[in-house]
């Protein structure tokens, strides 16, 4: 039995869709059901389980999978690590997991829970192996590629491979080869609004995984809803790693970067 663990946005309900098509067994652990409880129940059969569980129920969560007997899991979906900012009341199992951090990198927390999985007997699923169709293949998409654009997001990936190494973020937005912004707990959005503050016009979007990023978790996800608040003029380019890079609903981002005159670019390694 696969167990499901998701977070939000649109990638947990996709992995559904998809593990349907490849016949298999799975139920749900949602942990944040005001953003998609909806959307898992529209996109799975009335007969699949899902079951409802806060993330800060880490104990909870380790005995559901027992439970259900569990043999592997997929992590799909944010958890922003900003929740562990807000006063969430911890239980005591993940209080202890912090605990023996080093520090609460994103890196670290990782493979930690990797660790538990694994004493626990589950096997972490690779997203790609569920998601592989959202990975796109190297080319312009949409837009034309000017030298200029070039040479800011040549600029723009090695700068977001480097600062994602420091366990930092995966957003890095350049103008005109100046570092505007760059990417830290915020998110994706809010880097890139900062971005727009500071530069105003024609910046540029570039998004690369860490080097050493584990598969099992959390890949760099872009799609329509980052073009969500943007308007006309403010983004000339987005540009990411073509092996490293989800994208979420890719014929609706494609057409929303078109209205907006965005060029996008899937580069290769």
């Amino acid at each position: 039995m696969i167990a499901i663990i998701a977070g939000t946005g649109s990638l947990p309900a996709q992995a559904c869709k998809s593990l349907i098509k490849q016949k298999k067994d799975f139920f749900i652990i949602s942990l944040f059901p005001q953003d998609n409880l909806e959307a898992l129940k529209q996109v799975t059969p009335p007969t699949t389980k899902i079951i409802q569980e806060p993330f800060y129920k880490a104990k909870a969560i380790l005995t559901l999978l027992k439970k259900q007997k569990t043999k592997q899991i997929l992590f799909i979906g944010k958890v922003d690590k900003q929740n562990l900012l807000k006063k969430f009341k911890l239980d005591w199992f993940a209080v202890k997991m912090l605990a023996t951090l080093s520090t609460k990198s994103d890196m670290s927390i990782m493979n930690k829970i990797e660790t538990i999985a694994k004493d626990n007997g589950f096997e972490l699923i690779h997203q790609h192996e569920i998601l592989g169709g959202l990975l796109v293949q190297p080319g312009v998409l949409t837009g034309e590629l000017t030298p200029t654009i070039q040479e800011n997001i040549s600029m723009g990936l090695a700068v977001a491979e480097q600062m994602s190494t420091c366990d930092i973020g995966q957003t890095i937005v350049i103008k005109d080869k100046m570092i505007l912004a760059v990417e830290a707990i915020e998110g994706t959005d809010a880097c890139i609004k900062r971005g727009v503050t500071l530069g105003g016009k024609n910046i540029i979007v570039c998004k690369s995984a860490n080097i050493n990023h584990n598969n099992k978790f959390d890949l760099p996800t872009i799609g329509s809803e980052t073009l969500k608040n943007i308007t006309k003029g403010e983004i000339q380019a987005i540009a990411w790693k073509s092996d490293q890079t989800f994208i979420a609903d890719k014929e609706e981002f494609i057409a929303k970067a078109k209205t907006l005159g965005i060029t996008l670019v899937s580069v290769t390694q």
